[in-house]
């Protein structure tokens, strides 16, 4: 079956995405992304500091490459990309020792009035 590119990763942690044709006339769009350069990235800054802004006033906690927002999206039900809506399964993924490749610092998540701290 022929596979044509229709988007390209813009990205690391970005997926492409083709089209590719199927049997009897039919098609269906594939997405295929490379998720190992991103969780390096999350590694090495993991490593570098306690992920605090020079005056501490924000810090980061994690990375979620598109390709596993949109697993948990699909399998799940809900999306990583809105915080606003799902404080309390990020922070649940984000704490979980299945995903600490997903963090980019050290230290534990908890949702207080709707809101990840």
């Amino acid at each position: 079956m022929a596979r044509h590119l229709l988007v390209p990763p813009e990205y690391v942690g970005d997926r492409a995405h083709f089209f590719q044709d199927g049997e009897n006339g039919g098609f269906a769009i594939v997405s295929v992304g490379d998720v190992a350069p991103a969780l390096e990235e999350n590694r090495a800054m993991y490593a570098t500091n306690d992920g605090y802004s020079n005056d501490r006033s924000v810090r980061r906690v994690a990375h979620v490459p598109q390709a596993i927002r949109d697993l948990w999206l699909q399998e799940e039900g809900w999306d990583a990309y809105r915080p606003d809506l799902y404080p309390e399964k990020l922070a649940e993924k984000f704490n979980s020792p299945d995903w600490l490749h997903l963090r980019t610092a050290e230290g534990r998540l908890a949702v207080t009035d709707g809101v990840i701290r």
